[in-house]
């Protein structure tokens, strides 16, 4: 079995090369919107529009995200992961330097989505691969290194946006990430061989496809992971989405004493999944680091909470506190999606595209509540948004 898995990759699977690759692969959301963040005026005034409608390249880049896991689910159940991955890459890379060289916001929207959809089937199919390649311990190990490779790219993405900025402007930002996905494309072409069980594949038809989705949706234990997760990351976008209306809007930090402690809080996802890798080695089960960081993220939320209630926050419990929180969701999440992969070895693709098309709703329904309630006077909006999400995943 083990020389079977071996010769399924040309990059040993155990290896840290290995990981490495697939951390990376990961990423490229979070390099395609942070980097882009400080720049976003400077992208309005190039192509001649409002700094607001600059932000809708944002928007559009996450909305193909959304998209592009529910199609790359599918078609790699079917055709394979590689082909599909190596796609996703060419994608990114392609619509990346087609973006640095548009001339009107149209042309970038439309190369923005394009480059979400790439990205997002990338992300998707890393969890397959862990997946397909390895089980128990030490898939759940594999899946916590991948995602401290998740938690490290949000902490230098604005600051290597920044540098790259410096010496061009958006253009070279654009540049600079068709040239990462073309990297990325070289090293999986080579590295990476075809990582699913051979046989022959099923239909692909559209009934077959929503009969694999309607598995999925109809199980309880793999939706059960899948709905913790999502929750869960709700809790975690309502302090994303919500950080700068409080801790710039109602606390008074700067603008650059705000983005150090944002990226601080990307620590707290680090530790998480480093823990979690750790202690899964040692044998701990993953019943008991879900329950364990459930018990961290509850308990962080409900005392962020209290303290909002009695009108004692600060900017530092606040931070302090989500920290401890994202330690809990660090923990949660690699040994929840296991959780849900396990049972849907023969639908990995399409059980990784639920994962991600639920967490993704759960954190735009969570984003749209904290700014619909957010009254500029008080945080409740943000840590009742989040100590609700986080409750939901208990009782799930």
């Amino acid at each position: 079995m083990e020389g079977e898995r071996a010769r399924t990759t040309r990059i040993d699977p155990h290896s840290p090369a290995f990981t490495i690759l697939l951390g990376s692969l990961v990423t490229l959301a979070s390099f395609a919107t942070d980097m882009g963040l400080p720049v976003l005026a400077e992208t309005a005034r190039s192509l001649g529009v409002a700094p607001g409608r600059a932000a809708l390249t944002l928007s559009v880049f996450l909305a193909g995200f959304a998209i592009g896991p529910l199609v790359s689910g599918p078609l790699s159940d079917h055709f394979g992961r590689r082909p599909v991955l190596l796609t996703g890459l060419a994608m990114f890379a392609l619509f990346g330097g087609l973006g640095a060289l548009s001339h009107s916001l149209g042309a970038l929207l439309l190369w923005r989505t394009l480059m979400g959809v790439g990205a997002g089937g990338c992300q998707v199919l890393v969890l397959a691969v862990v997946r397909d390649l390895f089980t128990g311990v030490e898939a759940r190990v594999k899946q916590s290194y991948v995602n401290l490779a998740g938690g490290v790219a949000p902490i230098i993405a604005p600051t290597l946006g920044i540098a790259i900025a410096t010496f061009g402007g958006w253009r070279e930002i654009y540049a600079a990430l068709a040239i990462g996905g073309t990297v990325l494309f070289i090293v999986a072409s080579f590295g990476l061989i075809e990582s699913a069980k051979r046989g022959a594949p099923g239909e692909l038809t559209v009934g077959a496809v929503i009969g694999n989705y309607t598995r999925m949706l109809r199980h309880p234990v793999a939706f059960g992971y899948v709905l913790v997760i999502a929750l869960n990351f709700g809790s975690l976008f309502a302090y994303v989405s919500g950080s700068s209306l409080v801790l710039i809007g109602l606390l008074g930090l700067s603008r650059r004493t705000y983005g150090i402690l944002f990226a601080a809080t990307s620590l707290g996802l680090m530790v998480g999944a480093l823990t979690s890798a750790r202690l899964s080695a040692r044998g701990v089960s993953h019943g008991h680091l879900i329950r364990g960081g459930l018990a961290v993220i509850v308990g962080s939320s409900a005392l962020l909470l209290v303290l909002t209630l009695a009108g004692w926050l600060t900017a530092w419990t606040l931070v302090g506190l989500v920290i401890v929180g994202f330690i809990g969701q660090g923990v949660v999440r690699p040994n929840a999606a296991q959780g849900a992969l396990e049972p849907m070895s023969s639908i990995a693709g399409v059980a990784s595209a639920v994962m991600s098309g639920t967490q993704m709703l759960v954190g735009s329904l969570a984003s749209a509540l904290v700014a619909a309630t957010f009254d500029g006077r008080s945080a409740i909006a943000v840590t009742g948004t989040m100590f609700v999400s986080a409750l939901l995943s208990v009782l799930v």
